[in-house]
């Protein structure tokens, strides 16, 4: 608990920036969606002046954009992409920093167990995910009420954050394994942040392209279909079922190479 505790302390301050960015990119965000309702019918024949191949990239065909639920479906990808990176350099950082700050043989003369220090850590960065969901969940439905003038979608707010938190531990779990192989915080942010941006691309050139549909099978931002979600329905087993494979795998890899490595 004490370790649960210290860690909490020391991410405070990086979660607060990434609150407030959440919170400002939501406002942003939102006022962009007034502009392109009090627009009507030109915003979406602006759209549609866009190549095809924009329009795919980017979910932007099928999509009305002047409703608050065709807006917040482009919008989610965002926030998917910023909280993956918020999870991936967190679970990158929380357990190879310790060498890096050399505070690792101060944790290892404590009368603690290498695998309850991981497990104490893996808390701290499961809370520090959920903290940021939240965040993002009740700022996006305070501002979809501001100005949603239809039919409620809080119930596809809820649905949506529960993807976001799944994606969330996916990369937090990813960002855990390839810390527990390279031991090096810096290179561990370096290629876990990579990885993520990898996988955003892939999910775009799949949009573009048929021939690249394989891709859903490999990148997380595949897996849910925001306006299924939306609607209640987007919850595919098949894709649930890879997720638990990813987080599982990857909390196993990080208990087992940290169990073996000097991280002194």
């Amino acid at each position: 608990m004490n370790i649960v505790l210290r860690e909490l302390r020391s991410y405070r301050k990086a979660l607060i920036i990434w609150s407030v960015c959440i919170i400002i990119f939501t406002a942003m965000a939102f006022a962009k969606y007034a502009g392109f309702a009090a627009m009507g019918s030109e915003a979406n024949e602006l759209l549609e002046s866009l190549p095809d191949f924009m329009k795919n990239a980017f979910g932007l065909s099928s999509l009305n954009l002047t409703e608050i639920k065709g807006y917040y479906s482009v919008l989610f990808m965002y926030y998917a992409l910023i909280t993956g990176i918020h999870a991936v350099m967190l679970g990158a950082t929380i357990i190879s920093k310790e060498a890096r700050d050399k505070t690792a043989d101060f944790l290892m003369v404590k009368p603690i167990t290498r695998s309850s220090m991981i497990t104490s850590k893996i808390i701290v960065g499961f809370i520090d995910v959920l903290i940021i969901n939240i965040v993002t969940g009740l700022t996006t439905i305070v501002f979809v009420n501001i100005n949603n003038n239809g039919e409620s979608i809080i119930g596809g707010l809820i649905n949506g954050m529960v993807v976001l938190l799944i994606i969330q531990c996916i990369f937090l779990s990813l960002g855990l394994a390839i810390s527990s192989f390279t031991g090096k915080a810096k290179k561990a942010t370096t290629i876990s942040t990579g990885i993520i941006l990898i996988m955003y691309f892939l999910d775009v050139f799949r949009n573009i392209s048929d021939k690249l549909d394989f891709v859903k099978y490999i990148t997380p931002f595949s897996y849910f279909d925001t306006i299924k979600v939306l609607n209640g329905n987007g919850f595919e087993a098949l894709y649930i079922v890879l997720s638990i494979i990813i987080i599982v795998v990857s909390i196993v890899l990080t208990y087992t190479n940290y169990q073996r490595k000097d991280i002194l």
